[in-house]
């Protein structure tokens, strides 16, 4: 996985996630408890993609918003993989 660089932040929203997602980052226990922990990013994560162009023009921006976006996805893929799921074709 591919660590964000905080210092390439610049807009407060990408901080917001970052500071959501480290303190998640630790997170065990029980499936119920982590569920929970989880559904705390949803804010953070709605106001980073309301406020920060992820593909931004500087390819060290747009790489950092891309690895911050893949870390706050490795803590869905710790609780499972959701792609397993069976669904309707």
């Amino acid at each position: 996985m591919n660590d964000d660089e905080p210092a390439l932040f610049s807009e407060a929203a990408e901080r917001e996630l970052h500071q959501a997602v480290t303190g998640l980052l630790a997170t065990n226990g029980r499936l119920d408890a982590r569920l929970r922990s989880l559904a705390k990013l949803r804010t953070p994560v709605d106001r980073f993609f309301d406020d920060v162009l992820v593909m931004a023009e500087d390819p060290k921006v747009r790489a950092n918003r891309l690895a911050l976006l893949q870390q706050t996805l490795s803590l869905f893929f710790r609780i499972a993989d959701i792609s397993k799921l069976g669904g309707q074709a």
